[in-house]
């Protein structure tokens, strides 16, 4: 979030500016680590790149993090200090 708000303030972009940005670098991360699985003798993980797959998956992650949670539920609540 620092870096967000440091990239807003130092660009003046609009939000939704800088995170089709970050977005679109996720993508280039994607396809250069998808590539590397790709070449001959492939990686020993075992990953298979599947676009179609892979940005679905993506898509879900990203839209269950932005769903709202009640902010008095405790269990997601983050700790701001000891008592």
């Amino acid at each position: 979030m620092t870096a967000f708000c440091d990239v807003l303030r130092t660009t003046r972009l609009p939000p939704m500016t800088v995170m089709s940005l970050a977005a679109s670098a996720l993508g280039t991360v994607y396809r250069e680590v998808a590539d590397q699985h790709r070449s001959d003798g492939g990686c020993p993980c075992g990953w298979k790149p599947n676009l179609r797959a892979d940005v679905e998956a993506l898509q879900a992650a990203l839209a269950a993090t932005t769903q709202a949670i009640p902010p008095a539920d405790l269990r997601v609540m983050q700790p701001v200090g000891r008592a």
